[in-house]
């Protein structure tokens, strides 16, 4: 058995409801996105491109897992503004 992550599960649930899909993709997602193109630019000036690319494979991973995961929250419809 492992930790339930129900808390994100609701706060998720909750910021789409409560904002729609598209603040969620640029507020939730978007901050992701650029906490990881940080440290990208960071690992590129010091020229560690095997950690450039490990970062670059777990940002894809992450942040289409939480698109996936908003998707999935909003049952498909994917409102602009509530």
């Amino acid at each position: 058995m492992g930790p339930r992550f129900v808390i994100f599960h609701y706060f998720i649930k909750w910021y789409i409801e409560r904002f729609g899909f598209l603040a969620y993709v640029v507020t939730v997602v978007g901050s992701v996105m650029a906490l990881f193109t940080y440290s990208i630019m960071l690992n590129i000036q010091r020229g560690e491109k095997d950690r450039v690319m490990m970062i670059a494979l777990l940002a894809v991973i992450v942040v289409g897992g939480l698109i996936g995961l908003g998707i999935d929250m909003s049952h498909g419809y994917y409102t602009v503004i509530k």
